[in-house]
């Protein structure tokens, strides 16, 4: 599963239109399209909103997979 299967995922969960994800994103909706696609990655800002605004963990979101804070 790659980073725009992961924001599908999202997006389906949060019952949202294309349109509307991309308008509560700040991202043409065309832009969306390409990333679901898997056509162009999006940029780490557009990860870091993302995770943040939906409440997703951002290296879930990235690399598909969550990391542990390492303890000094």
């Amino acid at each position: 599963m790659g980073i725009g299967d992961r924001i599908r995922k999202i997006r389906e969960e949060k019952g949202l239109s294309l349109e509307e994800f991309a308008r509560k994103v700040g991202l043409p909706v065309s832009r969306l399209e390409e990333i679901e696609r898997g056509k162009v990655p999006p940029c780490d800002a557009v990860l870091v909103y993302i995770s943040k605004i939906f409440d997703v963990d951002f290296w879930w979101l990235k690399e598909g997979e969550r990391r542990v804070a390492e303890v000094a």
